[in-house]
């Protein structure tokens, strides 16, 4: 039988180093976290391009000019394409349009939509009817759903605790908050090292793994509490040990059939679903890993230190 409490302190400490790490790696060498058009704003355009080009070449045309763009594929029947870039990007779409006028009339100044649409023009060579719809998108509905998904996980925590508290004891209720904190900061310090672009797929993907990491962590406390009842009595420590032995094989198993599922996104070549997949890979492993190295060994450091309290 593996000791999992043996490493409780260890693994405390290395989860709490990788966060601050990844986090201040973030906010000092990327200044941030990436721009993205839902939460920074930015321009968009719908387009029908010419049937040589496809992804790789409309990507490879933005990288040339160095601005971030976000292509997804609309119909692949009339290559019918949205494209996004950020308001970051309009001073580089400005000069390049520059060097690409051949007259003075290309060379006049332009309202920023108008910059992007000449931008599309000429370097697909498109006429204007191709271009569908050209829009600046502001910051707005990225902060309503920061603000409302904030919310939303607050409220979450809020009801799994007292669910918990009532089900089994509050020790069990501080280990499960703890280590859903653990898992969301550590996702967003390596959404945020790795500059993965923030989305709704994004968001969506950091609940689906707090949904997932509370069940691991629920079906362990679960366990828990059985052997803690059972007419064999151990050491407290050595009941989470049995404890988490017993659903080793439950978990691992639960563990590879969704990371399977997620991986079957990539090799389908979902590309507007890359991101959103990745997230929620690491969010897999890491919720996994946090049901066995933070949230068992906070619930036993509690009992450690609060034994009496721990009994409540």
């Amino acid at each position: 039988m593996f000791d999992f409490s043996k490493y409780k302190y260890i693994s405390i400490i290395t989860s709490t180093l990788f966060i601050i790490c990844g986090l201040t790696f973030t906010f000092t060498y990327h200044k941030g976290f990436a721009h993205s058009l839902d939460f920074n704003g930015g321009l968009r355009a719908v387009v029908i391009l010419p049937k040589d080009k496809d992804r790789k070449s409309i990507e490879s045309f933005f990288a040339s000019e160095s601005i971030d763009s976000v292509i997804i594929l609309l119909d692949k029947e009339k290559n019918h394409y949205q494209i996004d870039v950020g308001l970051e990007s309009i001073p580089k779409i400005v000069a390049s349009n520059q060097k690409k006028a051949v007259d003075e009339s290309e060379k006049k100044a332009r309202p920023t939509i108008e910059e992007f649409i000449f931008m599309l023009k000429k370097g697909f060579s498109i006429e204007r009817d191709k271009i569908l719809s050209a829009d600046q998108v502001g910051a707005i509905v990225g902060n309503e759903l920061t603000s409302t998904g904030i919310s939303l996980l607050l409220y979450t925590m809020l009801f799994m605790a007292i669910y918990l508290s009532f089900r089994f004891q509050f020790k069990f209720a501080l280990g499960a908050s703890l280590a859903l904190l653990h898992d969301l900061f550590f996702t967003l310090a390596f959404i945020g090292v790795f500059q993965i672009k923030p989305s709704v797929p994004i968001i969506a993907a950091l609940l689906t793994l707090l949904g997932y990491s509370i069940n691991d962590t629920i079906v362990i406390f679960d366990r828990i509490r059985e052997n803690s009842d059972s007419k064999v009595k151990y050491e407290f420590s050595r009941t989470i040990n049995v404890s988490i032995n017993q659903t080793l094989g439950r978990t691992l198993n639960t563990s590879v059939a969704t990371l399977i599922s997620i991986v079957a996104i990539i090799i389908g070549k979902a590309v507007e679903l890359y991101d959103f997949s990745i997230v929620l890979i690491f969010g897999v492993i890491i919720g996994t890993y946090s049901s066995i190295f933070i949230a068992a060994p906070i619930v036993e450091i509690y009992e450690k230190f609060f034994p009496e309290k721990a009994k409540d």
